[in-house]
């Protein structure tokens, strides 16, 4: 019985010594009684936990703060590069523009010379083919350009450009442009590439204009339907039937008021009479070629009036120093009386 008893008490006295904690405060000094305060134990573990509690979420909310601030922080910064970027993108949308309008001019170009030279289907200008295709892919990507947090994703360039179809070789390395300053430098590249071509195609649009005009303007078109009666060069003299001269055109011999035209295009310089020359016209047809018509019936133009090649300018006569009806003709190059022959039977 009494070991029972005194097990009974050892459990009792074990449960207090959980159930409670005891706290002793010594005064400094005699004066005071020490006070003996007893917390329970719940009470304890309560405020242990609330306690743990209240750190864990100032914890938090002070991470939370400096992790705000820190993105804010970085916010700024995107926001500045993302700003940049628009302006970049803006700058590349206007440069991909301005090479728009330059091959916009190079088309052009391209279509008056090729209407000048009398083709009528492109057979072969692959460059312009090529600048075009080019230039709307880059409109193109400059347009999908994305911003995403400070880095521009990859842009493919001449990979994209090939599934367009067959182009010739550009400026543009293979592989990817992972930057805008890359795209830009190949812009400007393109930029480069498009104004010399335009330099050239302008040259030769002035190139071919002056050919056509050199063309339109050698007098090399018979201006009359006759029969060469006297050639240039030497000759007896027609009247005396003595001695030689020299005879500086062809005479071609047609029935009297036969059409005089035009051997080329020009301006008349002269429309008038002289002397041994009768009624006569002089055209100036350009590139130090001059015409002349002389020993007309009437004439049928003015000084200073522009004529075409083919077009009736006079009547065939025999005034002047003429042996009959006939028409003299004489070609002048760079001031000197040349053989029209050559020029005619070209």
């Amino acid at each position: 019985m009494q070991m029972g008893i005194r097990e009974k008490n050892k459990n009792k006295n074990k449960k207090k010594k959980h159930t409670h904690l005891t706290m002793l405060m010594i005064p400094h000094g005699q004066a005071k009684p020490i006070k003996n305060i007893c917390l329970p134990m719940w009470l304890i573990k309560f405020g242990a936990v609330v306690s743990l509690s209240c750190v864990l979420i100032v914890g938090y909310f002070v991470s939370s703060y400096f992790h705000l601030r820190y993105i804010a922080e970085e916010n700024k910064e995107l926001q500045k590069i993302n700003l940049a970027q628009v302006s970049e993108i803006a700058e590349l949308k206007g440069l991909a523009g301005d090479m728009k309008n330059k091959l916009d001019a190079l088309l052009k170009i391209d279509q008056e010379v090729r209407a000048k030279v009398g083709l009528i289907k492109p057979t072969g200008l692959q460059l312009s083919r090529s600048l075009e295709r080019y230039t709307y892919m880059s409109t193109r990507l400059i347009e999908q350009l994305p911003l995403q947090e400070g880095k521009m994703a990859s842009v493919r360039s001449s990979r994209e450009i090939r599934e367009v179809g067959p182009v010739l070789e550009l400026p543009i390395p293979e592989g990817e442009v992972n930057t805008l300053d890359e795209l830009k430098e190949q812009l400007f590249k393109m930029d480069i590439l498009l104004t010399q071509q335009a330099q050239t195609m302008d040259k030769l649009k002035t190139d071919v204009e002056r050919q056509i005009a050199l063309k339109k303007a050698t007098p090399n078109a018979w201006p009359v339907v006759g029969r060469i009666t006297s050639k240039f060069g030497w000759r007896r003299n027609p009247f005396s039937h003595c001695g030689s001269e020299d005879h500086q055109g062809l005479d071609i011999a047609a029935f009297y008021g036969a059409p005089i035209r035009a051997a080329g295009d020009g301006v008349v310089t002269f429309s008038g009479y002289k002397a041994s020359w009768g009624k006569v016209v002089i055209i100036s047809h350009g590139f130090g070629y001059v015409s002349q018509y002389a020993h007309n019936s009437s004439l049928l133009v003015k000084k200073g009036e522009k004529v075409t090649r083919g077009q009736i300018i006079a009547r065939l006569g025999r005034t002047g120093r003429a042996t009959g009806p006939h028409l003299h003709f004489g070609i002048a190059k760079n001031g000197k009386w040349i053989d029209p022959l050559p020029i005619l039977n070209k």
